[in-house]
């Protein structure tokens, strides 16, 4: 990594000496010709970043004139890893988005050995991203893909927000993805041998932290007949689960800081299906507001900035535990919902309704009219899965 001229430490915290030239207008303040300032961090990256962004906001004053500034050619210096610092500062990210940049950002550092941003070129992006594809390195297209897309977007962000770049030397390198297992819907014998065992028979918990106890058994199921995204199901509240015009509802919302939405129009109401109440869901709810219970689950751990994430992991290595392969996955009941909605002739408009998609042509509708929600239940109820003789198991809370 680059030295910074006039970098130094007291104690463990950093600070910046700055030789300000003869005509500077602060000369008159610091008879000894420099500016001393404290860049207030211990950690020598970020003592980096902060020293040569005050190195620019100071020398930049006596600029007036020159065809390259100070603060131009200061921070165009700065490597990728300093301007991540300023990224990620720039706006909340979500603790996996970071991890995902970061170990991008590695891979980077690795094959162009961190120059500065100012010296980056198109041929360091075409063999860049050949190298994220070379056979020994083992990885799909798609991760590839994914690697290649964080640091573009870093350079981007250098680009427009920071105004350091006067084009994208790596605009239009990209990596085309193949398939490598496309998600489908379930068919009758995988959901007999995921609803056949123990856990779907005789209520019996899995002794797994991360299965949630009863949200291993509901959430499957909710999955089933309502077609949720796992994340949504994970953070659900009791108060999650109301009546409206005498129709049960499950509410999607974000109104908790716990609660996250992929996107606006994943906030909805989804009709419960009427197996759903017969197998004993809304006396689970029941029950759980005698206990005074505020979440559905409450023996389940939510993760920070991705609520269905210990559940994912537990669900997939049990799915694999009773031979069943990679896919068909948690995800793929969405699958199975769109594709047995379509086959009753639901239209795309009710169906993206249900799934929480943005409605072709418009917004989408967060909030349902009483017409809408009757219309939503009558769709849900196509719902049929005949080769799945589920049996009522749930006598109370365990």
């Amino acid at each position: 990594m680059a030295n910074l001229t006039g970098l130094f430490q007291r104690g463990s915290i950093y600070y910046v000496r700055i030789v300000l030239p003869r005509e500077h207008q602060l000369r008159s303040s610091y008879k000894n010709g420099c500016y001393v300032a404290t860049l207030g961090t211990c950690t020598y990256r970020e003592a980096l970043l902060k020293g040569t962004i005050k190195r620019a906001e100071i020398l930049g004053y006596s600029t007036i004139g020159a065809t390259n500034t100070p603060l131009q050619e200061s921070l165009r210096s700065l490597t990728l890893s300093q301007i991540f610092i300023r990224w990620q500062r720039a706006s909340p990210r979500s603790r996996d988005s970071l991890n995902a940049c970061k170990r991008s950002l590695r891979f980077y550092e690795e094959f162009t050995k961190n120059p500065p941003i100012n010296e980056l070129s198109r041929e360091q992006g075409d063999g860049f991203r050949a190298w994220l594809q070379a056979p020994d390195r083992n990885t799909t297209s798609k991760t590839a893909r994914d690697r290649l897309v964080w640091i573009k977007s870093l350079i981007k962000y250098a680009q427009v927000d920071l105004g350091l770049l006067q084009r994208h030397p790596w605009e239009g390198i990209d990596i085309k993805t193949t398939t490598t297992h496309k998600r489908r819907p379930w068919d009758t014998s995988e959901l007999q041998t995921l609803f056949g065992q123990a856990l779907h028979t005789s209520y019996s918990f899995p002794r797994d932290w991360r299965a949630g106890a009863d949200a291993s058994y509901w959430i499957p199921l909710l999955g089933l007949f309502m077609g949720a995204r796992l994340g949504e199901l994970s953070q659900l509240r009791v108060i999650d689960i109301c009546t409206e015009a005498h129709i049960p509802v499950i509410s999607i919302t974000d109104e908790c800081d716990f609660q996250k939405v992929k996107t606006p129009s994943s906030i909805r109401k989804i009709p419960i299906h009427s197996e759903l109440i017969r197998l004993g869901f809304l006396d689970y709810v029941s029950d759980l507001k005698t206990d005074k219970k505020e979440l559905l689950w409450s023996d389940l751990s939510i993760r920070k900035d991705k609520p269905g994430g210990y559940f994912s992991n537990w669900f997939g290595e049990y799915r694999k535990s009773i031979g069943l392969s990679k896919y068909p996955d948690f995800h793929c009941f969405r699958h199975t919902v769109r594709s047995q909605l379509a086959e009753a002739d639901v239209s795309e408009a009710m169906i993206d309704s249900i799934l929480g998609h943005q409605i072709k042509g418009s917004a989408g509708a967060k909030i349902y009219s009483h017409k809408t929600v009757a219309m939503l239940s009558k769709a849900i109820e196509t719902l049929s899965y005949s080769g799945l003789p589920l049996q009522r198991i749930y006598r109370g809370r365990i």
